[in-house]
């Protein structure tokens, strides 16, 4: 009897561990809006014409929530007129068509913009299964051309017919189409990130052709930048970022030009000269002989479209050339007389999405934003943002007793934040910024996102997303003292690390099957793995929700249990004898139509012996000794809490505090 009695409270108890309870609502607490954290400036791509009144302008997308089209006065920067591209929060095209149209790769739409009309159109989305355009061109009827992703695809847009022709993946497996040229007839697409490819393409029949690049370039994993004036191609590959020129008649390489800084080739002068940046200087380079010649002008360290202009001005005799650069300043450089200048544009900053948030040393409340980046603080004592320029998009951030430390993409650059320092961040002068100041990069270990962070015994744990079209992440070991560190590649093979806890001398992580964008998973479950840094060991790995593909969150109650999250599960496991002993589903969830998966879940244990996250939108808490789950808010995204105890989670642009 007595046997069958504790069989049955054994059934009971596992019962209570694998089965959904009912999730209660919650009446307590107040959610209040604390305002927008970002307004920033980046633009991605620019084009030059003639707008509304006949005059030259400059035609300036800068990117956000909208991205608006800013018209601008090239002669002293004044805002002529500015439109919001509904629907898009990026623009990484643009381009003037023979009619003098400006069309716009906006998010997954293309625009079109009419001088004459001062108006902006919405076309559409060229292709329904692509979420992101890249770069535009036109031939000479005046059909868009353009690049897509994530099937790397490439499309035209037929203004005379009012429809799209979709041209298909023009790789196989090429996740980017990034960058598009017209030639002779003929559409160029520059594709990667698994391999550098460029794709001939005939529009009139869709026919596509491979153009190798040269041997030595085989292995580059993208073509970035695509260019092609009078007969010549110009190719930037990366991660070496060297120059590839073809000859379209020969139909052959004729030259390699290294450290090439992107985006964009000019169109040639009167003489024949086209320009563009190797390292920090402006170089022109005549396309009748390949001579290459350094301009001595060094500011032009950001290009985001080049167009020639005849302005006024001493020192500027005939036509000058003019860039936007990504902070909204333009630069001008006549190269008859070498003069230059600078001027900065009536560009409004624009909201942008909230990427990240943490709670610094100091009790503030830090942002970064997406994809302009920024470095946000919110103080709950003055109720006042503070908003810093220039700063890039930080993945996710960890304060210990003095210092915040951030993780940026791209290059997985790892910085260091006193709040008691003034800030000092130069984004042209990386190097020479001392607040937030860069301590490494992980790009060399082709790792690309830092999203998870843990911290003990004076080290910090760092746990990231490989690059583009790679799988295998890695925990970097950061120790604060002498800022030396240790990468650990690969832990768990070909997956991400994506979230971190410490305790006791150990460092437990979890993953996801996904990589870099533009990757395949190989693995089909997310992982729990522990580590310890003294030993350098990983000590084993285990998938504790069959089924999920990312571990995002993990967290220690005050009894030692180590509990994680995957979007939609939670589970408790116990380190001692390495077992999970329980699971429950708290939220519905299907990884079908999920394409990549880094960051969404968030679980924190409070001093009130509960947890608190987020994860699928909602703000919530959880009972561990019940497995009870109380929604206290329903649309909320990542996580932070300050000294007082109150949770802060964004909605888009905005930055949101539940107070208990």
């Amino acid at each position: 009897m007595k046997k069958w009695y504790m069989n049955l409270l054994l059934c009971c108890l596992l019962a209570t561990c694998l089965f959904p309870f009912s999730i209660q609502a919650h009446t307590a607490g107040h959610t209040e809006r604390l305002g927008t954290a970002h307004f920033n400036i980046g633009i991605h791509s620019s084009a030059y014409g003639k707008g509304p009144d006949g005059n030259q302008v400059i035609y300036a997308a800068a990117s956000g929530t909208p991205t608006m089209l800013n018209i601008i006065n090239p002669v002293d920067g004044k805002k002529i007129a500015s439109h919001p591209l509904n629907g898009a929060a990026s623009a990484w095209g643009m381009v003037v068509d023979p009619n003098g149209l400006v069309y716009i790769a906006g998010g997954s739409f293309l625009y079109r913009y009419d001088p004459k009309t001062d108006t902006v159109t919405n076309l559409g989305k060229p292709v329904e299964s692509e979420t992101a355009l890249w770069r535009l061109q036109s031939d000479h009827l005046g059909r868009i051309f353009g690049g897509t992703y994530p099937n790397g695809k490439v499309f035209m847009y037929d203004p005379e017919k009012k429809s799209f022709t979709d041209f298909g993946q023009v790789a196989q497996d090429q996740g980017y189409t990034r960058s598009v040229a017209v030639a002779q007839r003929h559409v160029y697409a520059g594709t990667g990130v698994k391999k550098a490819q460029l794709i001939e393409i005939m529009p009139e029949t869709g026919k596509k052709n491979n153009i190798p690049l040269p041997e030595k370039f085989a292995s580059e994993q993208d073509l970035y930048d695509l260019d092609a004036y009078r007969g010549f191609l110009f190719a930037r590959v990366t991660p070496s970022n060297t120059m590839l020129v073809y000859d379209l008649t020969k139909k052959k390489w004729v030259d390699e030009i290294e450290n090439v800084k992107g985006s964009r080739v000019s169109p040639p002068d009167a003489k024949g000269l086209v320009y563009f940046n190797i390292g920090d200087e402006l170089y022109s380079y005549r396309l009748s002989d390949k001579e290459l010649t350094p301009t001595g002008y060094k500011e032009s360290w950001s290009n985001k479209g080049f167009g020639w202009m005849k302005l006024p001005g001493a020192g500027l005799k005939g036509k000058s050339l003019l860039s936007m650069r990504y902070n909204g300043s333009f630069w001008i450089y006549n190269p008859k007389t070498g003069q230059s200048k600078s001027i900065e544009a009536d560009i409004e900053g624009q909201p942008v999405e909230i990427q990240s948030i943490g709670r610094g040393p100091d009790g503030n409340i830090y942002t970064s934003g997406y994809p302009t980046g920024g470095f946000t603080k919110y103080s709950p004592e003055d109720h006042e943002f503070t908003r810093f320029r220039g700063f890039g998009q930080a993945e996710n951030m960890l304060s210990t007793d003095r210092f915040l430390y951030l993780g940026v993409y791209t290059g997985g650059v790892i910085y260091k934040y006193d709040p008691e320092k003034p800030y000092d961040h130069d984004p042209v002068n990386v190097p020479k910024a001392t607040n937030p100041r860069a301590l490494f990069s992980l790009k060399s270990e082709s790792q690309d996102r830092p999203f998870g962070w843990a911290k003990g015994d004076r080290n910090l744990f760092i746990g990231t997303v490989p690059d583009y079209g790679k799988l295998g992440g890695a925990l970097t070991v950061l120790n604060e003292e002498t800022e030396s560190y240790d990468v650990h590649p690969n832990i768990v093979s070909n997956q991400s690390i994506i979230s971190l806890s410490y305790n006791g001398g150990i460092v437990y992580g979890g993953t996801s099957v996904f990589g870099g964008l533009g990757s395949t998973p190989t693995e089909s479950e997310g992982k729990l793995f522990a580590y310890d840094p003294a030993a350098n060991k990983k000590l084993f790995e285990i998938s504790p929700l069959p089924g999920e593909k990312a571990i995002g969150a993990l967290s220690f109650d005050k009894n030692g249990y180590l509990w994680g999250m995957s979007p939609g599960k939670i589970f408790k496991f116990d380190p001692a004898t390495r077992q999970v002993i329980g699971s429950k589903e708290l939220f519905p969830f299907s990884w079908s139509s999920i394409g990549h998966y880094w960051r969404g879940v968030f679980l924190d244990y409070d001093s009130d012996g509960n947890f608190y996250g987020t994860t699928l939108g909602k703000l919530f808490k959880f009972n561990p000794e019940t497995w009870e789950t109380e929604i206290l808010d329903e649309d909320a995204s990542l996580y932070a809490k300050d000294l007082s105890g109150n949770f802060y989670f964004s909605r888009g642009t905005d930055l949101y505090r539940y107070s208990r």
